[in-house]
Formats: structure tokens, C-alpha cells, sequence
């Protein structure tokens, strides 16, 4: 009852509603002006502001929780009998996955290191493509700085969530979905959907899955569809809400960090990111060419970006979205291996040392 209460004190529902107003200003503006991903973009974009004027923004993981139920029922509604045709030829591209995310890491910790000045414990934990709180903790754990740590990572999931849509669109020629007739999910099946969610989240949660609330909802959304048990398309209003929430959760992550340390640290972190950004176009040119997948797809399902904004970018582009999904969940296993071994490693890297 307390960790309820936590999330609905009068603070908390200010900070979000001013958020949430905030970012649905710059979602509207954003969207009239057809900015691709404008609810995502415009929201975010606007609560970054809010926070570098200080303003009292903020959105509960709770509520972003909730929101990566709806983004995992979206990714689940994109599976048909075809996806487990489509499943067989997946495993090479994540096995790719398995390499690549170690290798991108030592060459951005490389960079972070080298050219940025920072301890070995904060270039590694900033260069880690993982989730903010795992990588400060375990940053933090390992004698690392864990605000320069937040702010990278914070940049990082930014800069390539507004960069990519922006740059799929103007750059690699993304084709525009052509107006049809969809026939909407009936409220009978959207009830069975939501059960079975529920129950999904909660195994998920139990077997400790990566990112529950989206993974959990996709698996049984996704064998919902296959089976044919439910059918129909769902609104479009409900993916404009989770892009607009989760863009306000993105910008809102600076509320509070000072100024200097965001201006200190800003231009390292371009850096970083326009060489992340090389390597994945790359990595992606030469997979898709080897395997035959579509580059667009190998490119979103690469670019490490968070887990949850990704796989939103492709249902909103509908660029393969389980394909896209199931890659950034592979990276999320492999770096909750990675992670904990580089902490206990740089903890014990002084003693050696001393030794």
C-alpha cells in the first residue's frame, strides 16, 4: 500500500500532469507540423526543455510500466502465422546480437575513456547499452561516477530515439503506409487480450524476464494472433498515448541534473553516439546483405536505443516490429549477463592492482 501510495502522492500527480501537459503541447505541435513520430518526438523535445528550465516534470515508472504493457500488446497484434515461417531465419542475425553488443561496448567505453577523460568504471558503465537504473547501480557499485553515468545513458536513448525516425525518413527512403480500411478489434477480443496480458506480465515478471511488462504482453498477444483467437487492429489513438507518454518520460529523465554537467558532458556523448550510429549503419549493411533481411529493419533492430522506444519506432514506421523486438530483447539478455561480470571485474580490478 505504501509503494502505491508513492506513486499518487499530490507531488508525483502534479509533476506528471505538468509533464503530460507539457509534452502533449509539443506531441500536438508536432504532429500538425507531420513530424515522423511527432507525438514521440514533439512530447519528448518539450519536456527536455521543461527540465532545463527547471520545471517540476516527471512521469512514474509506474505509469511507463503500464505504458510498455500497451507497446508489448501492439508488438503482439503484429504477429501472424507468417512470423514463425519468418522466426527460422533469425537466429543468425541474433547471434550477431550476442557479438555485437560487447564489441560496441569496448569501442564506446574505448572512446568515453580515451578522449572523454573518464574513470575506467564510468566510460564502461555509460558505454553499456543497457537500462538507466541497472547501469547506474552497477556503475555506482563499481566506483564509477553515477550521475555522468545517468546523464550518457539519458543522452544516449534520446539522441538515437529522435535521430532515427528523423533520419529513416529523409535518408533511407521509408515508404509511407497507405491509407486502408482496418477492421478494429471487437470489445470481446480486447477483453481476452487483457487477461491474458495480465497473467503474461506476471510470469514474465516471476521468470524474470528483461523489460516484463512489454515482453510478457508481446509473447501472449503474439500466440493470441497466430492462433487466431482474437483479431481486428488496435486504435490508433492508443499508440499516439503510449508514444506521447513515453516521450514525456524520455525528456522528463533531466529534470533535476544541473545545467554544467549536462553542457560538460553533451558534446562527448554526440560524439559517442555519431560513432555508435557508424558502426550500426554498417554492422546493418552487412547483415542485411549477407542475410538477405530488409537494412531498415536490421538498422532499428541494431541501433541501441532503449528496448521499449525502438521496438515503438518500428510499430510506428511498421518496419518488421517482432523482428525489431526480439533483437533489442536478445541485447537485454546479453547485457544482463555482461553487466554484473564487468561491475564484480572492475571491483576487483584495485586489489589486482594492489597486489
Amino acid at each position: 500500500m505504501e509503494k502505491f501510495e508513492k506513486y499518487l502522492n499530490r507531488d508525483m500527480l502534479l509533476k506528471l500532469a505538468l509533464a503530460l501537459a507539457v509534452g502533449g503541447s509539443g506531441g500536438v505541435i508536432a504532429h500538425f507540423l507531420h513530424v515522423p513520430l511527432g507525438w514521440m518526438l514533439g512530447s519528448m523535445l518539450a519536456t527536455f526543455v521543461a527540465s532545463m528550465r527547471r520545471l517540476p516534470v516527471a512521469v512514474p515508472m509506474r505509469l511507463r510500466a503500464t505504458m510498455l504493457g500497451v507497446l508489448g500488446v501492439y508488438l503482439g497484434s503484429s504477429f501472424g502465422p507468417e512470423t514463425l515461417h519468418y522466426m527460422v531465419e533469425w537466429p543468425f542475425s541474433m547471434a550477431a546480437v550476442v557479438i555485437y553488443v560487447p564489441l560496441m561496448t569496448a569501442i564506446t567505453a574505448f572512446f568515453y575513456l580515451k578522449v572523454a577523460g573518464m574513470d575506467r568504471a564510468t566510460a564502461v558503465f555509460s558505454a553499456t547499452p543497457g537500462g538507466l537504473t541497472p547501469m547506474v547501480v552497477l556503475g555506482g557499485a563499481a566506483g564509477g561516477d553515477e550521475q555522468k553515468i545517468a546523464v550518457t545513458q539519458s543522452l544516449r536513448v534520446m539522441v538515437l530515439v529522435f535521430s532515427t525516425p528523423l533520419m529513416v525518413f529523409n535518408f533511407l527512403d521509408a515508404p509511407t503506409a497507405e491509407a486502408e480500411v482496418v477492421q478494429l478489434i471487437s470489445l470481446a477480443d480486447a477483453a481476452i487480450i487483457v487477461v491474458a496480458v495480465i497473467a503474461g506480465i506476471l510470469i514474465a515478471r516471476r521468470i524474470g524476464m528483461p523489460a516484463a511488462e512489454m515482453t510478457g504482453a508481446m509473447f501472449v498477444t503474439g500466440g493470441l494472433y497466430i492462433s487466431g483467437v482474437v483479431q481486428g487492429a488496435l486504435p490508433e489513438w492508443l499508440l499516439a498515448v503510449t508514444l506521447l507518454v513515453l516521450g514525456s518520460a524520455i525528456g522528463s529523465r533531466f529534470s533535476g541534473i544541473p545545467r554544467g554537467v549536462l553542457i560538460r558532458l553533451s558534446g562527448f556523448a554526440m560524439l559517442a553516439i555519431v560513432l555508435i550510429f557508424a558502426v550500426t549503419a554498417v554492422v546493418a549493411a552487412i547483415l542485411s546483405s549477407l542475410l538477405g533481411f530488409d537494412y531498415m529493419s536490421v538498422l532499428l533492430a541494431f541501433a541501441p536505443g532503449g528496448v521499449a522506444e525502438m521496438s515503438l519506432i518500428a510499430v510506428a514506421l511498421n518496419v518488421e516490429p517482432s523482428f525489431v523486438a526480439f533483437h533489442h530483447v536478445v541485447r537485454i539478455f546479453v547485457i544482463l549477463l555482461l553487466a554484473p561480470l564487468l561491475s564484480r571485474w572492475l571491483r576487483q580490478a584495485p586489489a589486482r592492482q594492489g597486489d
